[in-house]
């Protein structure tokens, strides 16, 4: 195949050269960091959005291997005439997969991780991060080229964590962030500079049915399995000064109070066991208060933002969760338990989250509900922020196409 040389320069103060190999029909491209069958219907929204994007960016006929440890999965739904959807699972601990695995990368033209989105970071443990990045390493070795996708970067707890992603991102032929917070971060932490835009999950398309009683302003909450139980660890991982539990719990009872609102229970992990398992909780929770509605166990994450676009204002600590809310147009109070919210929204100039690292379980209670009542001043908020999302993914579409067709 030709090689090329492309200047990337959606920020202007930075200039990056990417050589890659000319696509041609029936080119490969290699998903990293994107699952289409995980109970995590957030992860699937991220790899839903960028198949999405994928086809608008390309004239080419492409086939996608979709790399992940697991079972393989269905595709018959996911491809198109253009893209050729393969499920390339792999078991590391079976010498023959590993094979086919390093087979399939090296046939890859180019790949692009995302890390679920936020992963990237050794916030969730370091032995997820390092088993993350060694397979980032695969990838940058075997690949025509290397791509991160927008994502949160970070943090890096861990000497050990920041030196290797520093060689990650510094050896990715690109790099870009979805939040100013990120690139800021690595920048001061590593000194590289990188393009913003933002979460490609605010792309993912959904059907606006309305199939949900109009009489009573409807409230969605997403109550989120990991932080009801105190993270993986179970012992407050992620450092919050809310008390989680007890405060779902005083929202509800508060918004039971009010007459004219229904409120709506709605998992967006929806694995049956497991510490990331939404669902599971809020089964208890809908036992607990009978006059609550939980919302179905969905399928996939179109079907999951269509149940959401119902809701007059929603509420919740999985971030695309609010994504898919937001970009439904719901007025949306993300619960923040990281920076990655901030880093997103702010990003949006949508500075209406609840910082449960920062706040008291009373005062994110009340920040809550308050926010709830006067859903009419975030709404305007909400409005400003779409043509800035437009705009940035519109830019990282040019540059996909880039990528893909120069």
């Amino acid at each position: 195949m030709c090689q090329v040389a492309l200047k990337l320069n959606a920020n202007p103060r930075v200039n990056i050269y990417i050589n890659f190999n000319l696509m041609t029909n029936n080119s490969i491209i290699g998903f990293w960091g994107l699952s289409f069958n995980s109970g995590n219907m957030g992860c699937n929204a991220l790899s839903y959005s960028f198949l999405h994007i994928l086809g608008r960016c390309t004239t080419q006929k492409l086939k996608v291997y979709v790399f992940y440890q697991g079972n393989d999965f269905d595709t018959k739904l996911l491809s198109t005439d253009k893209i050729t959807v393969v499920s390339a699972s792999y078991n590391p601990r079976s010498l023959s997969s590993m094979k086919t695995l390093v087979k399939r990368v090296k046939e890859c033209v180019i790949s692009f991780d995302f890390t679920a989105g936020d992963s990237f970071s050794d916030i969730y443990g370091m032995k997820g991060f390092i088993k993350s990045c060694l397979l980032k390493k695969m990838a940058m070795r075997y690949s025509g080229k290397f791509v991160l996708g927008p994502q949160t970067y970070g943090p890096y707890y861990h000497k050990i964590a920041q030196k290797i992603a520093k060689d990650i991102i510094v050896n990715a032929d690109y790099a870009c962030s979805r939040d100013n917070a990120s690139a800021e971060y690595v920048n001061s932490l590593f000194g590289i500079k990188m393009d913003v835009f933002t979460d490609v999950a605010f792309a993912l398309p959904f059907v606006n049915g309305h199939t949900l009683p109009k009489t009573k302003k409807k409230v969605g909450i997403n109550v989120s399995g990991l932080l009801w139980r105190g993270g993986y660890t179970g012992n407050n991982q992620f450092g919050l000064k809310v008390d989680y539990r007890s405060y779902i719990k005083a929202l509800i009872k508060e918004l039971e109070k009010q007459v004219n609102i229904d409120v709506y229970i709605i998992p967006h992990v929806v694995s049956v066991n497991g510490a990331e398992s939404d669902y599971a909780v809020s089964e208890q929770i809908a036992k607990e208060y009978t006059h609550v509605h939980l919302a179905p166990r969905f399928n996939n994450p179109i079907e999951a933002k269509s149940f959401i676009a119902e809701m007059d204002v929603f509420t919740g600590a999985r971030m695309h969760a609010t994504i898919g809310a937001f970009s439904a147009g719901v007025v949306t109070i993300p619960f923040s338990y990281s920076r990655k919210f901030e880093g997103l929204y702010e990003n949006l100039g949508y500075p209406y989250t609840i910082n449960a690292r920062q706040l008291s379980t009373q005062e994110a209670v009340d920040r809550t509900l308050d926010y709830i009542k006067n859903h009419d001043k975030l709404k305007i908020a909400q409005m400003k922020s779409f043509s800035v999302i437009e705009d940035k993914l519109k830019q990282f579409e040019i540059n996909v196409t880039k990528l893909l067709n120069e």
